[in-house]
């Protein structure tokens, strides 16, 4: 039932599957939909954090590097940039098809067990004791519905809106919305979440492995992630500006008091960019990270003469450069390795080159358990930065977040508050490229394309959102299109 949600279609087989689970009989148990619910958040999780699109998207941003064939990590990083290979017979389009399917799978849940509960059982249900559970069903659909448009909106140029109010028999005449409507949705959604959690103290949320949160702290991560995803939205620097920065603030500032860092459990909940991520001969840090942290400015084209320590690009045909011993940023030596030689084919470009892998997580790479930080306290706090300074609100506790890390970690002298606009937005982007693009998937694409400073912009060519995937606008009859291209 949940599948007739789904705006992927499979192929249809005339083997029947006896050990298919007959839907009428799951959703006759009122008691079981609250779990039912829970089970998407995985696919939810799983759309974006495993090997697709985090891996890829992250290389074509420039801060992963790899020139392995991989998940399309060589073809997405690859200078000139080319089109997104957006065909149906392309071997790696799953960076497309993996996020835009599971996405949509999870929402289908939720949708279907919300639609049932309103159609079926009159809006209301109880578990086996007689306790009225429709909140804790409610607050948990509406916040994975949230999510799963929030991040079609974050990923794809346009998507379906769908929820419980759209009949199964209509669902073939619901449209494709743009980017802009659709993250209106998804935050809508978590909004909705959010009053919910507030009202009811008997709700909760751990569908997500490692978070449990009681009704108040469930409330404060709809509201911190409403505010991600509309700060992150912006395809480019004039949308960044134009954000409602206000509305981002307030649901800011009443985000979570703790690290969003779910479990890793070794088998369903895990992420690729910890794993291979922080392995050298598999990834290393974009050479364009180490240049803008040794000083350089870190532009997308510009070579920095003045940087014989870190340039950028990487020499041609140069295959070591020495290891950076007195680093202007202490994160350099903390949350990086050298290496001596790069493994990459020079072939492939020496573009790709670089001395430093990432690693700052060995106790997660080890056994792939633990926290896997996705939306730190320190990174809610760099977007209330952002919001304070677009909306010419206190400079000095916005240098104060960014000083949270900057000087702690980077060991960097202090900002003030007293800096220029400019110079404060500088430094936020520069914050959040080194802090947090290995957590959150696609971290630095986003962070390089909403970005109003120009030298930490996407390297020219580079998509800034995914097209809906070849197979899917074949379905639709619609004509193929793609993004990118120098």
């Amino acid at each position: 039932m949940a599948c007739a949600f789904v705006f992927t279609s499979c192929e249809d087989l005339e083997t029947e599957n006896l050990n298919q689970l007959d839907s009428r009989a799951v959703y006759a148990d009122q008691a079981s939909f609250p779990s039912i619910i829970d089970g998407g958040f995985l696919t939810w999780w799983q759309a974006m954090q495993l090997n697709q699109p985090n891996m890829p998207v992250s290389v074509a941003a420039q801060t992963l590097s790899s020139s392995w064939g991989n998940w399309g990590m060589r073809d997405l990083g690859t200078i000139p940039k080319a089109p997104v290979q957006n065909t149906l017979t392309y071997n790696n389009r799953g960076f497309m098809t993996t996020p835009w399917a599971r996405f949509n799978a999870a929402l289908a849940q939720s949708n279907e067990v919300l639609r049932i509960i309103n159609d079926e059982f009159g809006g209301s249900i109880e578990d086996a004791d007689g306790n009225n559970i429709t909140n804790q069903a409610l607050a948990n659909g509406k916040m994975l519905q949230g999510l799963s448009l929030g991040w079609l909106g974050l990923t794809f140029d346009q998507a379906f809106i769908a929820d419980e109010n759209v009949a199964p028999a209509d669902l073939a005449a619901v449209p494709l919305s743009p980017y802009t409507d659709v993250i209106e949705a998804g935050v809508a959604k978590l909004i909705e979440a959010a009053a919910i959690f507030e009202s009811d103290a008997s709700t909760f949320h751990n569908a997500i492995n490692g978070l449990n949160y009681d009704n108040q702290e469930a409330a404060a991560f709809c509201r911190a992630y409403a505010a991600k995803i509309l700060a992150y939205a912006p395809r480019n620097a004039a949308e960044t500006q134009a954000a409602d920065w206000g509305r981002i603030l307030s649901l800011a500032n009443q985000g979570t008091a703790d690290d969003i860092s779910p479990a890793g459990d070794g088998s369903f909940w895990w992420t690729r960019i910890l794993i291979q991520g922080q392995f050298p001969l598999w990834t290393r840090v974009s050479q364009r990270m180490i240049n803008m942290m040794e000083g350089g400015t870190g532009g997308p084209t510009t070579e920095d003469p003045n940087n014989a320590t870190a340039p950028y690009p990487w020499p041609n045909g140069v295959n070591d450069l020495p290891e950076i011993t007195t680093p202007r940023d202490a994160r350099i030596t903390k949350y990086y390795q050298f290496n001596t030689g790069v493994q990459f084919a020079s072939d492939r470009g020496y573009y790709f080159y670089s001395s430093y892998n990432f690693y700052k997580y060995p106790g997660y790479l080890a056994a792939f358990l633990g926290p896997m930080p996705h939306l730190t306290v320190d990174e809610q706090n760099m977007i209330k930065a952002e919001a304070l300074v677009r909306t010419n609100g206190d400079k000095a506790l916005a240098a104060q977040y960014i000083n949270n890390t900057r000087v702690a970690n980077g060991e960097l002298p202090a900002l003030t508050g007293g800096e220029s606009d400019a110079e404060l937005l500088k430094e936020i982007t520069y914050e959040r490229l080194v802090e947090f693009t290995w957590d959150g998937a696609m971290n630095g694409w986003f962070f390089r394309r909403t970005t109003t400073e120009s030298q930490y912009q996407l390297h020219p060519g580079t998509f800034e959102q995914l097209p809906l995937p070849a197979q899917e606008l074949n379905i639709l009859g619609l004509d193929t299109y793609t993004f990118g291209g120098a």
